[in-house]
């Protein structure tokens, strides 16, 4: 990019293109510039943005989740190709595009819905039940903030509202019902003899013409790999600690002038009971419910068990209204001042109204500020501090290494002398990758450009973390060439015995059933001396006969007034099959669970196309920007 620019900036033209570009700031402004092209954005869908943020937390989830799944068979290059970000990337806009058609339909998803589905979750539950303390200690644990997570899985059902809809709408007949299992119970009587190809391996000859004239026609088929060999500049600044320290009494200073930094805030444990208004309940018969349950705590009943019994929070009802410790900023701002203004554990609060409805709160305990002294701090305050200054150099170094690329980017050993930084080799890789930092997708991918393999440039800064990137340059490229004959004989060789042989059985299969249909199939087996195999019922799924045969079986139209035959492949070889009759599944027999999961596979089915469909009307009427280099 930067010898691009310098290529063909310059002299008159630099200054007429520099021209042009300042036009935009000079009548619009910078601010309104630069919004049109967001600065942190990977796809821009209608009014929307997905963040570089949201699709790399996404991302690395989704190859987390592959990791898991996999185990030793997964390959962290090949989920990391460009094909798979991008098709990855795409599935989220298809969620975005889902999630922005709910919200214009009105719909929404109520807080009653999100604390169901929370109390339904293994990880949140303690002996059978719902633990409001685990729960935010799960969350936390997760890099989440309760609000986060709740907004996350709020964002989620809102996505799938939709195809719920559609699936409880799709409308499947009985008569669909009955002809999917006609289809799906449907079984062919046929017989077949099978001729291997195997038989034929020692009847073919090969000579080393045969062998040459293949190696020259096919030589693209026995290429080695193209691979590259690069130096490289690793610029972290966790390589830029040296020298970087704070004596006892600075160390001591900082403690001070950040104290507040290493206390934690006073937490409430708290118990509610929440009495909400709705299209069951008015606003007024709310108030005189929580007023008539505040009269019954006065006359002494249990907090916990009118909590059980009363309250709409069903979470913490089934806790006795008990909420767990409340830190400032979980709850919404009505809720944690009265929380906060209650002086001794068991006192219980006037009635509090929220957007959730109305609240009597009841104080469990305080747990008073902890922080940490100066000797559990220290350390803390010391790797800031190392962080903070390594990260200035790593910002210095790499502004200085652009401005050097900018000039030269001819010799990366130039570069490295003038930055006092090592330049580090790789090993030999393809574009399937290799070790060390050529296992980066954005590596490799720079690796294999026209300006490295063409014009063998120092690359720009490859960012591969955060305060972390690498310049390239290719130092030795071996581009993919025709193997030596000496050394692809033997697959060569097995190439032409198994052509040639499968060849063979297919002559003869063919000559077979010619025979077959001039007499009947049972003497041209004797006569061939091969086996008849009879199937008197092969249904769809009898897959031990062979995946492809029996597909191949089951796309043959049904016989009319006689059998017919047919040659079809299987394995290496082929059979020449007699179709004898067709027999359509009798959905008379079918119990009721198989009708009912029949009828839940179409309603699916349906959903589905009814979803693509949405899907692409959405899309051909939403506009959807790709920024792909920042994937």
């Amino acid at each position: 990019m930067l010898q691009a620019i310098r290529d063909r900036i310059t002299g008159v033209v630099a200054i007429f293109v520099l021209g042009l570009l300042a036009v935009p700031f000079l009548f619009f402004g910078v601010e309104s510039y630069i919004r049109a092209v967001p600065q942190d954005a990977v796809a821009v869908v209608g009014d929307d943005e997905i963040s570089s943020t949201e699709f790399q937390t996404s991302f690395a989830r989704f190859r987390a989740e592959q990791r898991q799944q996999q185990g030793e068979a997964y390959d962290e290059i090949a989920t990391n190709q460009p094909s798979v970000r991008r098709e990855h990337l795409e599935g989220m806009i298809d969620q975005l595009l889902l999630r922005q058609y709910s919200e214009s339909l009105g719909l929404t998803i109520s807080d009653g819905q999100i604390a169901q589905i929370l109390a339904e979750i293994p990880a949140f539950q303690a002996n059978g039940r719902f633990d409001g303390e685990l729960y935010r200690q799960v969350v936390r644990g997760s890099g989440r903030t309760i609000r986060g997570f709740e907004q996350e899985l709020r964002d989620d059902l809102l996505v799938s509202l939709v195809p719920t809809a559609l699936s409880a709408s799709a409308v499947v007949t009985e008569a669909e019902i009955d002809r999917m299992i006609a289809l799906r119970q449907e079984t062919r009587q046929l017989s077949w003899i099978e001729v291997a190809a195997e038989q034929f391996r020692d009847q073919v000859e090969l000579s080393e013409a045969d062998i040459e004239a293949y190696y020259q026609e096919n030589s693209q088929d026995f290429l080695t790999e193209e691979q590259v060999r690069l130096a490289f500049l690793d610029v972290d600044a966790r390589n830029m600690t040296d020298g970087l320290s704070l004596d006892e009494e600075e160390l001591r200073n900082r403690y001070e002038a950040a104290r507040q930094r290493y206390m934690t805030p006073e937490a409430r444990r708290a118990s509610h009971i929440l009495i909400a208004s709705g299209s069951e309940r008015s606003e007024q018969q709310a108030r005189e419910k929580i007023t008539e349950i505040l009269a019954r705590l006065n006359d002494g009943e249990s907090f916990e068990t009118l909590a059980e019994t009363y309250s709409d929070d069903p979470l913490s009802a089934e806790q006795g209204g008990d909420l767990g410790f409340v830190s400032p900023g979980e709850m919404v701002e009505p809720f944690e001042d009265a929380l906060f203004q209650l002086g001794d554990a068991g006192e219980v609060s006037e009635v509090v109204e929220t957007r959730f409805g109305l609240h009597l709160i009841r104080l469990e305990e305080i747990r008073p500020p902890q922080g940490m002294s100066f000797e559990e701090a220290r350390e803390e305050i010391l790797d800031e501090y190392i962080e903070r200054e390594s990260e200035g150099r790593f910002i210095d170094v790499s502004e200085r290494l652009v401005d050097m690329i900018f000039a030269d980017d001819s010799n990366i050993e130039s570069i490295a002398h003038q930055l006092a930084l090592d330049v580090e080799e790789t090993d030999a890789f393809g574009r399937s990758g290799g070790s060390g930092i050529a296992r980066q997708a954005s590596i490799i991918t720079t690796a294999f450009s026209d300006a490295q393999l063409i014009d063998r440039r120092v690359s720009d800064p490859i960012e591969l973390d955060r305060n972390r990137s690498v310049v390239i340059q290719v130092i030795e490229h071996f581009p993919a060439e025709p193997r030596p004959l000496d050394e692809v004989r033997e697959q060569i060789t097995e190439r032409l015995l198994t052509e040639r042989a499968t060849a063979m059985a297919r002559e003869k299969a063919d000559r077979l059933a010619t025979q077959a249909r001039e007499g009947d199939l049972e003497a041209v087996a004797a006569e061939a001396e091969l086996d008849l195999q009879v199937v008197d019922a092969l249904a769809r799924f009898d897959f031990q006969h062979g995946f492809d045969l029996v597909n191949e079986v089951f796309r043959l139209p049904a016989p009319r007034e006689s059998a017919s035959l047919h040659v079809l492949s299987k394995g290496d070889g082929y059979v020449v099959a007699r179709l004898e009759g067709v027999t359509p599944g009798n959905p008379a027999t079918a119990s009721t669970a198989e009708r009912a999961g029949m009828r839940q596979q179409l309603q699916f089915a349906q959903m589905g196309n009814d979803v693509a469909a949405l899907l692409e009307y959405l899309r051909a009427n939403t506009s959807i920007r790709v920024l792909e280099e920042r994937l």
